[in-house]
């Protein structure tokens, strides 16, 4: 018999736009289940306050986007154990 395996996982990613007009991204992956979207503007507006990350297409200037992704992969195969 053949088992299925499903495995879901979760990334948040904070989209930011920098000076040079560029996306810049920056994964979080098993962000919390109750992350606020006021909680993730907050982090975004202290990066680009602090400026502590320059890019190569220049500072992190402004939030372009911010998104959790919920993902979900059904292993069909694994190769047996030698």
């Amino acid at each position: 018999m053949i088992e299925i395996a499903i495995i879901t996982s979760k990334v948040l990613k904070l989209t930011f736009l920098t000076t040079g007009g560029k996306s810049f991204i920056i994964s979080v992956p098993q962000p919390r289940e109750n992350l606020t979207l006021a909680e993730a503007q907050t982090v975004m507006e202290t990066v680009i306050a602090k400026n502590i990350i320059n890019s190569s297409s220049g500072e992190l200037a402004a939030i372009r986007d911010i998104r959790v992704i919920d993902m979900t992969t059904n292993d069909l195969y694994d190769p047996p154990v030698a």
